[in-house]
């Protein structure tokens, strides 16, 4: 939905990026630093300290950005630089969800935010994991209403709105990601049915 504002955001992260190019840092190496900064993030969520939650939610996501942003800048885009990728995506989104479980957990009446943030994690998973098998059939998926972009956006407002918002948010996450999963599948069986080899 928001993939028409990558060049926006790349240009803002390009002078950073230029920074950590002559500095020598590998790409890699800046995805396992966003990595390292999700638990951060994760334990001012348990504490619903949201304010700096979503703070380091979007360090942790320009960092995100700046890894590819290096990588291609330096020509060390490879496939286990875009495994690691991934694999941190789905880690620091785990993390985040995890704080706000555990604030949910220890919140008193917090049984709906605990089953909304498990709908929420499990709905974002289940976004990544149909992509990557329909991709690795070498059928493209990359369509729908809710990816990562969308799903950080709406975490890091829930947080800036407060605990009062936050339910609602995990429950529009919820709806966003399985609708999403949904679309991908039908995306998946079309293409399948057009192209039965």
């Amino acid at each position: 939905m928001i993939e028409s504002l990558k060049p926006l955001y790349s240009a803002a992260l390009s002078p950073v990026a230029r920074i950590l190019i002559k500095s020598g840092i590998h790409p890699n190496a800046i995805t396992l630093a966003g990595v390292c900064i999700s638990p951060i993030a994760a334990c001012y969520a348990a504490q619903g300290k949201w304010f700096f939650a979503a703070l380091f939610i979007g360090i942790g996501s320009c960092m995100d950005g700046l890894d590819g942003l290096v990588a291609r800048n330096t020509g060390k885009k490879s496939p286990w630089g875009a495994l690691l990728d991934s694999t941190a995506d789905r880690i620091t989104e785990i993390a985040w969800l995890s704080g706000v479980l555990f604030f949910y957990c220890n919140a008193p009446g917090g049984r709906l935010g605990i089953f909304l943030t498990f709908a929420a994690m499990s709905g974002a998973l289940m976004v990544s994991y149909v992509r990557a098998r329909s991709e690795g059939a070498r059928i493209p998926c990359a369509s729908g209403l809710l990816q990562r972009p969308e799903r950080i956006l709406i975490l890091m407002a829930c947080f800036l709105a407060g605990s009062a918002i936050m339910t609602w948010g995990l429950a529009l996450l919820s709806v966003l990601a399985y609708a999403t999963v949904v679309q991908r599948l039908i995306v998946t069986y079309k293409y399948c049915k057009k192209n039965p080899s």
